[in-house]
């Protein structure tokens, strides 16, 4: 029998989190269920150590971040056996039978990497207002069109959609590995990972058939006040994060900013501004990220089990 393990990270989830545990328990295909706590303090992590037995709970004192949380999930699953890993966020919940459903997707695409149901809103009345972005034609190619006509065919290939329920392989998670912790925490990770599978070979598809709900419209249009911080930051990540890319982008990027960092130190000779030093802050910085980033995306384009060490 094929071993599935599902993974939820929590954070502060008492609003969602039976829900969400809840529909997994139900679930056609029997699942085993990972629970990793980011020390949460509403009472998420009492109540499912007192209401869910069943389920591997692991409370982290810290808040690891998505990446690193959802990792130490995956590393977990996969030394028990795991032939499939579902990453679900701690405010979505599925049918009975989406997971029955995503399996088969991937036993009848042998190419497919990371599978991922229709997400509708928390109320199942609409599609969630992240995927509907992913349905352009560039993303996610006639899935527009063919819902319109009533003709939606079981799975579509698609570049991304958002890791708030993704089923992964155990090939692709030996292949790929993990999220990239080395360079992101919360925000930017499933683009990146999203990217590495296509590098290393493998499909990513939506299953038409399969829904998940996700609970997240009230944010509609809202940005945290961390992503707001640090969107510009993380958005530099994903770009030259990206193996997909060629090397050359980045080590020109790395030259650029070297040599403007020379002129910086020039100016600050000549002229002592403020402005002439916020700025060089500012470069050095981003050479510092970009030398990292460059790190990153030779581990990255190994793959292997790398960053669920």
């Amino acid at each position: 029998m094929q071993k599935i393990f599902a993974i939820i990270v929590t954070y502060n989830g008492l609003h969602w989190i039976d829900k969400c545990l809840k529909s997994l328990t139900g679930s056609t295909m029997p699942l085993s269920i990972i629970v990793i706590d980011n020390g949460s303090t509403d009472g998420t992590s009492e109540f499912v150590q007192q209401h869910y037995s069943g389920v591997k709970f692991i409370q982290s004192a810290i808040n690891l971040g998505f990446a690193k949380a959802n990792n130490i999930g995956v590393k977990k699953a996969y030394d028990a056996g795991a032939d499939y890993v579902f990453l679900l966020n701690q405010d979505a919940w599925v049918e009975k039978n989406s997971i029955e459903k995503l399996i088969s997707t991937f036993d009848n695409f042998p190419d497919a990497g990371i599978v991922s149901p229709v997400h509708l809103n928390g109320k199942g009345t609409d599609l969630d207002f992240g995927f509907k972005s992913y349905l352009s034609q560039n993303n996610t190619a006639d899935f527009v069109s063919d819902m319109y006509f009533g003709n939606l065919k079981a799975v579509y290939e698609t570049k991304f959609v958002n890791a708030a329920a993704w089923m992964l392989n155990r090939r692709c998670i030996e292949k790929v590995g993990g999220f990239d912790t080395s360079i992101f925490y919360h925000y930017g990770e499933d683009d990146n990972y999203s990217q590495r599978v296509v590098f290393h070979g493998f499909k990513i598809y939506i299953c038409s058939k399969a829904t998940v709900c996700h609970d997240r419209e009230q944010r509609n249009g809202e940005k945290t006040k961390e992503f707001q911080d640090k969107e510009s930051e993380i958005e530099f990540r994903i770009y030259y994060g990206n193996v997909l890319i060629d090397d050359k982008i980045v080590d020109n990027k790395l030259l650029y900013l070297q040599s403007q960092l020379t002129f910086t130190y020039l100016l600050l000779f000549k002229f002592k501004f403020e402005k002439f030093k916020k700025s060089r802050k500012r470069i050095k910085t981003e050479i510092e990220l970009i030398n990292n980033i460059k790190q990153s995306r030779v581990l990255n384009k190994k793959g292997q089990l790398i960053w669920l060490d």
